[in-house]
């Protein structure tokens, strides 16, 4: 019984040893100097996809003193905003008094707080660190601003502002500004081809290419089927829908002043097999779709049997023709390719739609 109770005493010795210990950790004496950023900032940061993982900044900071040595985790911190870090944005965090961020992080970060791709902005950071105990306040330092210009990795495009849009069912004449405003878009990052539809339903439409949604850029005329920022307004015959091609440079050697368009009337069908009982010609001819500035689809209802079926514009192969890409989303792409195919004889209604460059697709809706 006596070895039974010095043990309980021991225990609740050690019980309360720790429980102080614990105490100490969770309440802690404020610190005995500044967070302040000792690094500063480079007069400017071009951000490249090419240079993405070389480090664009290593932020030093001073370390924060306790009286009572403690961990302390320190965040970057990111704004758009000097004065504002309500919504700010982590670039990183670390226990340590320094931190490299890479090309690729600072884009992302620019990015997402909304800055322009090409466009120079400002950044504004600092860091604020943090304890295990709750009830002191976090440590901000102060605030470094950065110059930055990001990048996109997203294919560019090319806005088609011009006279014939409010006719042609989107939105304001001359507008790029404008949502509705037709674009053509790149093949991929990097890449100076650009391809799209255009609906344009006034008798001269007349038009120009921008490479951002303003006027601070435009492409005109500058001869047949030449392009250049000091041109006039671009034409094409009369209305009609249109496949638009540009190619900023040609050469590839960097310099726009080759710059070169080219567009031609579209008319689309469907043709095949599967379009028999509606369509004697079978793959001979196609059958009209009719094109909806509403909907922006082109559309025929039509009775159709088991087989395959394309769309085409009077003509076989490169642009006049679109092929099957997947058939899990109904994608398509121009050219030679895959048929479509239908398993079960009825009556259906082809869509077609090609208002998004790049992101072809059909539907055929059993009625």
């Amino acid at each position: 019984m006596k070895k039974f109770s010095i043990l309980l005493m021991a225990l609740l010795t050690i019980a309360t040893i720790s429980c102080d210990d614990n105490d100490e950790e969770l309440f802690i004496d404020g610190p005995e100097s500044q967070l302040a950023f000792t690094s500063t900032a480079a007069s400017s940061y071009l951000l490249t996809f090419d240079t993405r993982a070389n480090t664009a900044e290593r932020f030093v900071w001073s370390t924060v003193d306790f009286a009572t040595p403690i961990a302390v985790n320190y965040e970057i911190q990111a704004s758009a905003d000097p004065a504002n870090f309500d919504n700010a944005v982590v670039l990183t965090s670390t226990n340590e008094n320094s931190a490299a961020v890479t090309v690729e992080r600072l884009n992302e970060v620019a990015l997402t707080l909304g800055l322009t791709p090409f466009s120079q902005e400002a950044v504004a950071v600092r860091v604020v660190g943090t304890t295990a105990d709750v009830t002191m306040e976090p440590m901000v330092s102060d605030v470094l601003n950065l110059s930055v210009t990001p990048y996109t990795t997203e294919s560019p495009k090319l806005w088609i502002p011009g006279n014939y849009a409010s006719a042609s069912g989107y939105g304001a004449d001359w507008d790029p500004a404008d949502e509705q405003t037709p674009f053509l878009e790149a093949a991929d990052f990097g890449s100076t081809e650009y391809e799209g539809f255009v609906f344009m339903n006034v008798a001269s439409p007349m038009f120009k290419f921008t490479p951002e949604m303003d006027w601070d850029e435009a492409y005109g005329d500058a001869g047949t089927g030449l392009l250049s920022t000091s041109g006039g307004d671009l034409s094409v015959p009369g209305p009609g829908y249109y496949y638009i091609t540009v190619n900023l440079d040609p050469n590839g050697d960097g310099d726009f002043s080759d710059a070169m368009w080219e567009a031609s009337e579209r008319v689309w069908g469907i043709i095949g097999a599967a379009t028999l009982p509606s369509n004697p010609s079978e793959w001979n001819d196609e059958l009209d779709m009719t094109y909806d500035e509403t909907t922006k689809l082109w559309t025929v209802e039509l009775d159709m049997q088991a087989g395959e079926f394309k769309f085409r514009a009077q003509d076989w192969g490169g642009t006049t023709e679109l092929s099957l890409q997947d058939a899990a989303t109904n994608t398509l792409i121009l050219g030679g390719g895959d048929n479509m195919s239908v398993a079960a004889a009825g009556r259906y209604r082809a869509e077609l739609d090609l208002s998004t460059p790049r992101q072809y697709t059909y539907q055929l809706i059993s009625i």
